[in-house]
């Protein structure tokens, strides 16, 4: 565990790195040209940096072994990082609204020339190169933060590729077009931080992980096991925690059923590496009726 938050700092120092030259490239070259949805995105790509500063901190902190007052750890500190990715990107929404509104009424003429369209063009391609590595190393190692992260800087290339093909319309007159684009920009950016604050509140509400039919599925096979139901999961994509109902023989004595119950544990553990702890409890056939929720047995969730 300790190695996979060493990793998740490294990806977020690099990215952390990336996002400030970037963000300070294009705040500084929008002032310079006057162009409104530059310096938005600009400023979109700063608060990134912020952002990372925040996940090194939660991921800091996420990396504490568990303790007396917090028996599952401290994971979950990794998801409120995430939640307060998407409360920065409402607040950079708010303020490039406010300064496209400002824009309508102070008509400003920019300054574009081919050093604007070179200096776009390298922060897009770069600005996809980080995304894209940052995701792939949020799946790699199951971090909901840097998934959550690298959503939010697609969302900066996103922008920034539509400021490049509006540039041209705005040399030929269409100046309106620059806080038009601004507020098209901070609609993405709401609508990212949206889909990260779902994602994430899910996290917090304990929303099934893994999905609980694949669960049953794996350990029906296991021998010895004639049913098994009452399956949860909850935790983060990095740290699961599984629990469930086991119907076993009526007739096993407690060894051989708690045989039986490691075998699905080992299969488990196996399977799905993410799952850091799982809690079964044995129950007889005999019992089996009286144990299953009435909804499951109307619903047909379960065969017998």
């Amino acid at each position: 565990m300790d190695n996979y938050f060493d990793r998740v700092r490294k990806v977020l120092l690099i990215v952390l790195m990336s996002n400030l030259i970037l963000g300070l490239v294009k705040v500084l070259y929008g002032y310079n040209t006057n162009v409104l949805s530059i310096t938005a995105d600009g400023y979109d790509s700063l608060l990134d940096a912020l952002t990372n500063i925040v996940g090194i901190v939660a991921v800091y902190i996420s990396g504490k072994p568990s303790n007396a007052q917090h028996r599952y750890g401290l994971t979950k500190v990794e998801t409120f990082a995430s939640i307060m990715i998407s409360c920065t990107l409402f607040l950079v929404a708010y303020e490039i609204v406010t300064a496209a509104v400002d824009r309508f009424f102070n008509n400003i003429i920019p300054v574009i020339d081919v050093s604007t369209y070179a200096v776009l063009i390298i922060t897009l391609i770069l600005t996809i190169l980080v995304s894209r590595y940052e995701k792939k190393m949020g799946e790699k190692f199951n971090s909901d933060l840097l998934i959550s992260d690298s959503e939010h800087i697609k969302s900066d290339a996103l922008a920034t590729g539509i400021i490049i093909l509006s540039l041209f319309f705005i040399q030929n007159g269409l100046t309106i077009l620059d806080p038009i684009l601004s507020l098209g920009i901070s609609l993405l950016i709401i609508k990212t931080g949206i889909s990260i604050m779902k994602t994430n509140l899910d996290i917090l509400l304990d929303v099934n992980i893994i999905n609980c039919d694949e669960i049953a599925q794996e350990v029906r096979q296991i021998y010895g096991v004639n049913h098994v139901h009452n399956i949860r999961s909850r935790g983060t994509k990095s740290s699961v925690y599984l629990d469930m109902h086991l119907v076993v023989d009526n007739h096993l004595s407690i060894n051989q059923a708690d045989h039986i119950s490691r075998s699905c544990k080992n299969t488990l553990y196996a399977k799905y590496p993410e799952i850091k702890d799982i809690l079964i409890q044995i129950e007889p056939s005999r019992g089996l009726y009286d144990e299953i929720h009435y909804k499951d047995i109307k619903n047909k969730k379960y065969s017998f």
